[in-house]
Protein backbone atom coordinates (compact mmCIF):
# COMPACT_ATOMS: atom_id res chain seq x y z
CA UNK A 1 0.00 0.00 0.00
CA UNK A 2 2.79 2.42 0.94
CA UNK A 3 4.68 1.68 -2.27
CA UNK A 4 1.54 2.20 -4.35
CA UNK A 5 0.74 5.43 -2.56
CA UNK A 6 4.31 6.64 -3.07
CA UNK A 7 4.17 5.86 -6.79
CA UNK A 8 0.85 7.64 -7.19
CA UNK A 9 2.18 10.55 -5.20
CA UNK A 10 5.13 10.88 -7.56
CA UNK A 11 2.77 10.75 -10.55
CA UNK A 12 0.50 13.38 -9.01
CA UNK A 13 3.48 15.64 -8.35
CA UNK A 14 4.68 15.26 -11.92
CA UNK A 15 1.28 16.18 -13.34
CA UNK A 16 0.80 19.12 -11.01
CA UNK A 17 4.21 20.53 -11.91
CA UNK A 18 3.52 20.85 -15.62
CA UNK A 19 3.84 24.33 -17.06
CA UNK A 20 7.50 24.81 -17.81
CA UNK A 21 8.96 28.22 -18.44
CA UNK A 22 7.57 29.84 -21.56
CA UNK A 23 9.58 29.43 -24.75
CA UNK A 24 9.11 30.27 -28.41
CA UNK A 25 6.52 27.92 -29.90
CA UNK A 26 6.19 29.57 -33.32
CA UNK A 27 8.37 32.24 -34.91
CA UNK A 28 9.36 33.74 -38.23
CA UNK A 29 12.05 36.40 -38.80
CA UNK A 30 10.48 37.11 -42.24
CA UNK A 31 13.46 37.60 -44.52
CA UNK A 32 13.96 37.49 -48.26
CA UNK A 33 12.65 39.10 -51.40
CA UNK A 34 9.01 40.19 -51.30
CA UNK A 35 7.57 37.74 -48.72
CA UNK A 36 4.18 39.43 -49.14
CA UNK A 37 3.71 37.69 -52.48
CA UNK A 38 2.72 34.56 -50.55
CA UNK A 39 -0.53 34.26 -48.62
CA UNK A 40 0.26 32.78 -46.18
CA UNK A 41 4.01 33.19 -45.93
CA UNK A 42 5.69 30.18 -44.31
CA UNK A 43 9.32 30.34 -45.45
CA UNK A 44 11.53 30.54 -42.37
CA UNK A 45 8.73 29.43 -40.04
CA UNK A 46 9.94 27.37 -37.09
CA UNK A 47 8.77 26.37 -33.65
CA UNK A 48 7.62 23.55 -31.42
CA UNK A 49 7.29 20.22 -33.21
CA UNK A 50 4.06 19.37 -31.39
CA UNK A 51 2.02 22.16 -33.00
CA UNK A 52 1.11 23.21 -36.52
CA UNK A 53 1.27 26.88 -37.49
CA UNK A 54 -0.10 28.69 -40.52
CA UNK A 55 2.59 31.30 -40.84
CA UNK A 56 1.42 34.86 -41.49
CA UNK A 57 -1.37 35.63 -43.96
CA UNK A 58 -3.68 38.55 -44.74
CA UNK A 59 -7.40 39.21 -44.88
CA UNK A 60 -9.43 39.84 -48.01
CA UNK A 61 -9.65 43.57 -47.46
CA UNK A 62 -5.95 44.30 -48.01
CA UNK A 63 -3.50 43.48 -50.78
CA UNK A 64 0.19 42.66 -50.94
CA UNK A 65 2.70 45.48 -51.03
CA UNK A 66 6.13 44.77 -52.48
CA UNK A 67 8.85 44.96 -49.81
CA UNK A 68 11.82 42.88 -48.71
CA UNK A 69 12.40 41.34 -45.28
CA UNK A 70 8.85 42.05 -44.08
CA UNK A 71 5.24 41.00 -44.68
CA UNK A 72 3.63 44.15 -46.03
CA UNK A 73 0.16 45.13 -47.22
CA UNK A 74 -1.71 48.20 -48.51
CA UNK A 75 -5.34 49.30 -49.00
CA UNK A 76 -5.97 49.63 -45.26
CA UNK A 77 -9.25 51.40 -44.48
CA UNK A 78 -9.68 54.71 -42.64
CA UNK A 79 -12.20 53.05 -40.28
CA UNK A 80 -12.28 49.54 -38.85
CA UNK A 81 -12.88 46.92 -41.53
CA UNK A 82 -13.24 43.26 -40.56
CA UNK A 83 -11.31 42.20 -43.67
CA UNK A 84 -8.20 44.30 -42.96
CA UNK A 85 -5.86 42.13 -40.91
CA UNK A 86 -2.82 39.90 -40.73
CA UNK A 87 -3.61 36.40 -39.50
CA UNK A 88 -1.82 33.64 -37.58
CA UNK A 89 -3.28 30.23 -36.66
CA UNK A 90 -1.76 27.74 -34.23
CA UNK A 91 -3.00 24.26 -33.39
CA UNK A 92 -1.72 21.62 -30.99
CA UNK A 93 -1.14 18.19 -32.46
CA UNK A 94 -3.12 15.24 -31.12
CA UNK A 95 -2.34 14.49 -27.49
CA UNK A 96 -0.97 17.98 -26.75
CA UNK A 97 -2.19 21.36 -25.57
CA UNK A 98 -0.95 24.93 -25.98
CA UNK A 99 -0.55 27.32 -23.07
CA UNK A 100 0.14 30.78 -24.46
CA UNK A 101 2.30 33.33 -22.69
CA UNK A 102 2.71 36.19 -25.18
CA UNK A 103 3.06 37.26 -28.78
CA UNK A 104 5.89 39.59 -29.78
CA UNK A 105 6.24 41.35 -33.12
CA UNK A 106 7.98 44.29 -34.74
CA UNK A 107 6.41 46.26 -37.56
CA UNK A 108 6.31 49.51 -39.51
CA UNK A 109 3.70 51.74 -41.13
CA UNK A 110 4.11 54.36 -43.82
CA UNK A 111 2.97 57.95 -43.39
CA UNK A 112 -0.46 57.25 -44.89
CA UNK A 113 -0.78 53.73 -43.49
CA UNK A 114 -2.93 52.61 -40.54
CA UNK A 115 -2.47 54.35 -37.19
CA UNK A 116 -4.72 52.25 -34.95
CA UNK A 117 -4.37 48.51 -34.33
CA UNK A 118 -6.25 45.70 -32.63
CA UNK A 119 -5.33 42.08 -31.86
CA UNK A 120 -8.26 39.68 -31.54
CA UNK A 121 -8.75 35.91 -31.49
CA UNK A 122 -11.15 33.27 -32.74
CA UNK A 123 -11.85 32.20 -29.15
CA UNK A 124 -14.53 34.90 -28.88
CA UNK A 125 -15.12 35.25 -32.63
CA UNK A 126 -12.79 38.25 -32.88
CA UNK A 127 -14.79 40.44 -30.52
CA UNK A 128 -12.49 41.61 -27.71
CA UNK A 129 -9.25 43.52 -28.17
CA UNK A 130 -6.14 41.95 -26.66
CA UNK A 131 -3.34 44.15 -25.36
CA UNK A 132 -2.15 47.34 -27.06
CA UNK A 133 -0.56 46.63 -30.45
CA UNK A 134 1.24 49.45 -32.26
CA UNK A 135 2.65 50.11 -35.71
CA UNK A 136 6.24 49.57 -34.59
CA UNK A 137 5.46 46.39 -32.67
CA UNK A 138 4.51 45.22 -29.20
CA UNK A 139 4.72 42.46 -26.63
CA UNK A 140 1.17 41.33 -25.90
CA UNK A 141 0.41 39.13 -22.91
CA UNK A 142 -1.66 35.99 -23.54
CA UNK A 143 -1.72 34.51 -20.03
CA UNK A 144 -5.49 34.87 -19.54
CA UNK A 145 -7.34 31.63 -18.88
CA UNK A 146 -8.96 31.50 -22.32
CA UNK A 147 -5.51 31.10 -23.89
CA UNK A 148 -4.52 28.11 -21.74
CA UNK A 149 -4.93 24.36 -22.29
CA UNK A 150 -5.96 24.75 -25.94
CA UNK A 151 -6.34 21.55 -27.94
CA UNK A 152 -8.16 23.06 -30.94
CA UNK A 153 -6.96 25.64 -33.48
CA UNK A 154 -6.87 29.30 -32.46
CA UNK A 155 -6.53 32.15 -34.94
CA UNK A 156 -5.16 35.58 -34.04
CA UNK A 157 -5.86 38.59 -36.25
CA UNK A 158 -3.90 41.82 -36.15
CA UNK A 159 -6.22 44.51 -37.52
CA UNK A 160 -5.14 47.94 -38.73
CA UNK A 161 -7.15 51.03 -39.62
CA UNK A 162 -6.91 54.80 -39.66
CA UNK A 163 -5.10 54.91 -43.00
CA UNK A 164 -5.26 58.18 -44.96
CA UNK A 165 -4.31 56.74 -48.35
CA UNK A 166 -4.89 53.54 -50.26
CA UNK A 167 -1.19 53.11 -50.95
CA UNK A 168 -0.32 53.46 -47.26
CA UNK A 169 1.34 50.33 -45.94
CA UNK A 170 1.69 48.39 -42.71
CA UNK A 171 4.05 45.47 -42.29
CA UNK A 172 5.00 42.84 -39.74
CA UNK A 173 8.77 42.47 -39.84
CA UNK A 174 9.06 39.45 -37.52
CA UNK A 175 7.00 37.71 -34.85
CA UNK A 176 7.11 35.07 -32.13
CA UNK A 177 4.42 33.30 -30.14
CA UNK A 178 5.65 32.22 -26.71
CA UNK A 179 4.26 29.64 -24.32
CA UNK A 180 4.44 25.94 -23.58
CA UNK A 181 3.22 22.86 -25.42
CA UNK A 182 2.49 19.95 -23.13
CA UNK A 183 1.22 16.42 -23.38
CA UNK A 184 -2.41 16.01 -22.33
CA UNK A 185 -2.74 13.31 -19.63
CA UNK A 186 -4.62 10.21 -20.78
CA UNK A 187 -8.03 9.67 -19.10
CA UNK A 188 -6.66 6.53 -17.42
CA UNK A 189 -3.82 8.53 -15.90
CA UNK A 190 -6.21 11.13 -14.54
CA UNK A 191 -8.38 8.38 -13.07
CA UNK A 192 -5.30 6.86 -11.42
CA UNK A 193 -4.41 10.20 -9.90
CA UNK A 194 -7.96 10.55 -8.58
CA UNK A 195 -7.86 7.11 -6.98
CA UNK A 196 -4.40 7.81 -5.65
CA UNK A 197 -5.57 11.03 -4.03
CA UNK A 198 -8.37 9.15 -2.26
CA UNK A 199 -5.96 6.46 -1.07
CA UNK A 200 -3.55 9.05 0.25
CA UNK A 201 -6.33 10.84 2.12
CA UNK A 202 -7.56 7.54 3.58
CA UNK A 203 -4.03 6.63 4.65
CA UNK A 204 -3.55 9.99 6.37
CA UNK A 205 -6.92 9.58 8.13
CA UNK A 206 -5.92 6.15 9.47
CA UNK A 207 -2.57 7.46 10.63
CA UNK A 208 -4.28 10.35 12.44
CA UNK A 209 -6.71 7.99 14.19
CA UNK A 210 -3.86 5.70 15.23
CA UNK A 211 -1.95 8.65 16.69
CA UNK A 212 -5.01 9.76 18.64
CA UNK A 213 -5.51 6.24 20.05
CA UNK A 214 -1.87 6.02 21.16
CA UNK A 215 -2.10 9.44 22.78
Amino acid sequence: MKAAAATIGILFTALSCTGANAAIISTNPITGTNPSADNPYVTGLSGNSNITASGIGRGSGITASTANDRYSAKNWSPTFDSGDYFTFTLDAKDGHEINFDSVVYTGAASGTGPTTFALRSSIDEFTANIGSPAATGATITLTASQFQHLTTPVEFRLYGYGATGGTGTFSVNDYSFNGTVEAVPEPGTLALVGVGSLLMLASRHRMRKSSEMVA
